[in-house]
């Protein structure tokens, strides 16, 4: 059973990836980014233009960004059935946790950015803006974190048939290196590592939703695989309980 509940726990991922990329471009408008160079009236205008969109993206992005929790929790249940891997599986179950709060705080940030107007200076409605796309735009490190506590936990399973694919460790390792740029948007204002630039922005986000998709789907097959072989999530797959044998004694 906990594996077939494991099973739907690992499609949140791909929800909060629905939920969060819609929101910021169909809703709020916030793909593509705007331009960091843009004087405090511009900021204020683009807020005060679009205010109800902006609250409304905002709200279902934040409700996205917490379903990486159950999501993680299918991740871990794998990765403790590799034998040495359960302090791997518990870094990225925690890394996950902070990334989860780690996208709801800039969110947090716009929310009170697009609350009010009256009486506000430009230069703080951009100061808060500013805020919320570099703390948004810096969280990789957690999720650095737990790319690579997933990436060596699969690569440390030495069994001819791996709960996890090869391949997928060796895809965490490239994504942990394309997720990188990210985390240098504080130096630029403009050019491809700015906060809208092809290195800075869309090279990691397109990384980020690579992983997120390779990583469930992998998932998705192991627990297949569980159910079909009757083995629980978190139990080692060599560690098959065996009923022990009782010979008949003749006294």
């Amino acid at each position: 059973m906990e594996a077939r509940v494991h099973r739907v726990l690992i499609w949140a991922g791909p929800a909060m990836v629905v939920l969060w990329v819609g929101a910021f471009v169909l809703v709020a408008g916030f793909i593509p980014p705007h331009d960091p160079g843009l004087d405090p009236d511009q900021i204020v205008g683009k807020y005060a233009d679009h205010t109800g969109a902006i609250k409304l993206g905002m709200v279902v992005s934040m409700a996205g960004s917490a379903l990486l929790v159950p999501w993680a929790i299918a991740i871990s249940g794998q990765l403790k059935r590799i034998d040495g891997a359960r302090g791997l599986a518990d870094v990225q179950m925690a890394s996950c946790a902070l990334l989860s709060l780690e996208f709801i705080t800039p969110i947090g940030v716009w929310m009170a950015t697009a609350f009010r107007f009256d009486g506000r200076a430009p230069d703080v409605t951009r100061a808060m803006n500013d805020l919320g796309w570099i703390l948004f735009m810096t969280v990789i490190w957690s999720a650095w974190v737990q790319i690579l506590a997933i990436g060596a936990a699969i690569l440390i399973d030495r069994r001819d048939e791996p709960i996890l694919p090869r391949w997928l460790g060796y895809l965490n390792l490239w994504v942990a290196v394309l997720i990188l740029p990210a985390g240098t948007v504080l130096y630029f204002k403009d050019g491809p590592f700015a906060w809208n630039g092809l290195l800075g922005f869309y090279l990691p986000l397109a990384a980020f939703c690579a992983w997120i998709a390779a990583t469930t789907w992998c998932v998705h097959e192991a627990l297949n695989r569980q159910i079909a072989e009757g083995s629980e999530p978190g139990v080692r797959a060599e560690l098959v309980p065996v009923r022990p044998r009782v010979d008949a004694v003749n006294y």
